[in-house]
């Protein structure tokens, strides 16, 4: 992939957050939330905006093999792990919703159930009715990411505007994944007085960066290199056009 040079993308002050009006953020996965958002959301509250996080997936397949946390149970942890980093962040648990599609199937454009989870986030967005979505990038590097975009896409969103974060782009994207000037626009925040509380939120995350389910080797972590992308006082952003 012809690489993004992050740090040429123009930076944008931490106050221009006001203007984003109530916001949802859309997590294929819990951790998306505070890796890809944790200080557009951690200012977001700092400057008294409504904050909604939409958690698309179960998350049972980052440890399937685990006999210690079988998949209800994974799901349950992985769903407080968010809620934890949610309090950190300053979003109440009543504004977080779970739709719990399987884990690697969230549901795409060409899956059957799309149609029907289209409806199911159109009636919520009409519901809460956000003016900022926060989505992943539509060609980010994992199946569930790219489904969010497109489920996004499809969903009535009225005028709200679109933000979408990379997490995968950078580790594992192909030529052909990265935004064109076409598309989107990128824009960096400043997220360095809020840097300290994305990571302590990332932290709670402990399934998916600390080894606590021993007992399946095979099971997914983040690596350190990984979470050092996202440990920096910006988070990087593509307005769609």
């Amino acid at each position: 992939m012809n690489q993004i040079n992050f740090e040429n993308i123009p930076l944008a002050p931490e106050q221009c957050v006001t203007g984003f009006g109530t916001t949802l953020i859309v997590a294929p996965h819990a951790d998306d939330e505070s890796l890809g958002c944790g200080g557009v959301i951690s200012l977001l509250r700092k400057f008294g905006q409504t904050v909604y996080i939409l958690l698309l997936s179960d998350g049972t397949l980052s440890h399937p093999n685990s006999r210690e946390y079988p998949a209800e149970e994974l799901r349950d942890l992985r769903e407080k792990e968010l809620l934890d980093a949610a309090e950190i962040l300053g979003v109440p648990a009543e504004n977080i919703i779970f739709c719990r599609y399987p884990d690697r199937n969230v549901p795409s454009i060409n899956h059957e159930g799309f149609e029907n989870a289209v409806k199911s986030i159109s009636k919520m967005m009409a519901m809460i009715q956000p003016q900022s979505i926060f989505v992943p990038w539509r060609r980010d590097p994992h199946p569930d990411h790219r489904a969010a975009f497109q489920l996004i896409d499809a969903s009535e969103t009225a005028n709200a505007k679109i933000y979408e974060y990379p997490i995968w782009l950078r580790e594992l994207g192909q030529n052909g994944d990265e935004p064109t000037t076409d598309e989107s626009m990128p824009f960096r925040l400043n997220i360095s007085s809020v840097l300290a509380k994305k990571n302590e939120a990332v932290s709670q995350h402990r399934s998916q960066i600390s080894g606590i389910i021993s007992d399946d080797p095979e099971g997914f972590q983040l690596s350190q290199d990984m979470l050092d992308q996202f440990n920096v006082p910006y988070e990087t952003f593509f307005i769609s056009k």
